[in-house]
């Protein structure tokens, strides 16, 4: 490599972690400021996630039979409780963990998108941006609520689940962090579970025979020894390998017909960017403050979304490799199965139009998102595209003030 050639790959490189860290810095701003301006358990189901928190903090034991949260594997709340130990049970404080996990979820998306276009670090910036920049992430990221963690693991099965189809062996070394990335799953939030089944499935199917006793042993041994305790104690406390669940509210209500599809989708396209309040007051985000996102224009943006992704897919497909095309169905495998958990879920247990439970594959939502956005054919990035993603990130941030004022008048 020549050295102009390689000056300009490091600039490019300096300029990459620049906007990269800018993304971070604004996520982890805004996610601050939430931890100040909004009282605590005015976020969702912030009391009861404190209440399991401090049963551990203070005596050392996880929710009884009866207490809200009871459902909820233990992680998030063995290291909120560290850290209510660590600053005398401070709230507000607790809350930074989430912020941590936010930042963490980040990163994994942008390292997602690193792996999908090594030649386009660009759009690995473009799909963190996305999610760091995404008003309901900051907002919940300024919260005690363990879908902050559920976002983390579920990234990280996705990226594992891009190796896993990038690479040609299944090694000793990738079998274990297949299995880790399983075993946070089990620990993090039941709404990661059937991605973690999902990598499993791929897993086998990828590498079906080659596989051998030690790589299975790798995959399924870390959630055995690391969670495997939990169920054990739930078998003890509850008669089962799981506890029972609880609906949200008092009346219980599932999706039952084909008449609430309208309602349904247009609550979750305004969840997915913003919806402030403690679970059983949820407000949409107001645009500064003054009128609320019509859920019109939100069904719309996320529908021309899909649709150009499809048709950049369909356009591009057979210029793929094979390697390529697995990674996209894989990709889609992530999609659809956090979507039809989420409208199962609804639809047998407790109706949540909350795009924060979707939220769990934003790690391959990002990315695809960010490509079809800078989709091009060949050549450079047109001068009008260019400028319309401008104007994406300058809607963002407006979005993001909004978020605040919302969040502010939601609490006054």
């Amino acid at each position: 490599m020549s050295r102009p050639a390689f000056l300009a790959r490091a600039d490019r490189r300096h300029l990459e972690r620049v906007l990269l860290r800018v993304v971070v810095a604004l996520f982890a701003g805004f996610a601050v400021a939430y931890t100040r301006i909004t009282p605590i358990g005015a976020s969702p189901d912030e009391l009861s996630h404190l209440h399991y928190i401090n049963g551990i903090a203070d005596h050392l034991r996880l929710p009884p039979a009866g207490e809200p949260e009871r459902q909820q594997p233990p992680l998030y709340y063995l290291l909120g409780a560290i850290v209510a130990k660590l600053t005398g049970d401070d709230a507000r404080l607790i809350r930074m963990l989430s912020v941590v996990l936010g930042v963490l979820t980040i990163l994994t998306v942008y390292a997602v998108a690193r792996r999908l276009f090594p030649l386009r670090p660009v759009l690995a910036v473009g799909a963190a941006a996305l999610v760091g920049l995404l008003p309901e992430a900051q907002y919940l990221a300024g919260a005690v609520n363990d879908d902050n963690l559920a976002w983390l693991a579920g990234s990280l099965l996705v990226l594992a689940g891009v190796v896993v189809m990038q690479s040609d062996l299944l090694t000793p070394r990738l079998a274990l962090g297949v299995g880790l990335a399983i075993a946070l799953a089990v620990l993090a939030k039941e709404t990661v579970w059937a991605l973690a089944v999902l990598l499993l499935v791929v897993v086998a199917l990828r590498f079906a025979r080659q596989i051998r006793a030690l790589q299975i042993a790798a995959l399924l041994l870390p959630a055995i020894v690391l969670a495997g305790w939990w169920f054990v104690r739930n078998a003890v406390v509850f008669g089962s390998p799981l506890p029972p669940l609880h609906p949200i509210t008092a009346q219980r209500q599932v999706f039952d017909s084909l008449s609430q599809v309208r309602g349904y989708l247009a609550a979750t396209a305004v969840s997915l960017v913003g919806m402030f309040g403690n679970g059983s007051h949820l407000v949409a985000i107001s645009i500064l403050g003054l009128r609320p996102l019509p859920s019109t224009l939100a069904v719309a943006v996320f529908a021309v979304i899909t649709v150009a992704a499809c048709v950049a897919v369909a356009r591009s497909w057979e210029r793929w490799d094979r390697r390529r095309r697995g990674v996209a169905i894989f990709l889609l495998g992530v999609l659809l199965v956090a979507a039809v958990q989420s409208v199962l879920n609804s639809a047998t247990f407790d109706l949540q139009p909350q795009a924060r439970y979707l939220l769990v594959a934003v790690a391959a939502a990002a990315p695809i998102t960010a490509w079809t956005i800078a989709w091009r054919r060949r050549g450079p990035l047109p001068a009008m595209r260019g400028w319309a993603i401008a104007a994406l990130i300058a809607v963002a941030l407006l979005l993001d003030v909004s978020g605040l004022i919302t969040a502010a008048h939601t609490v006054a």
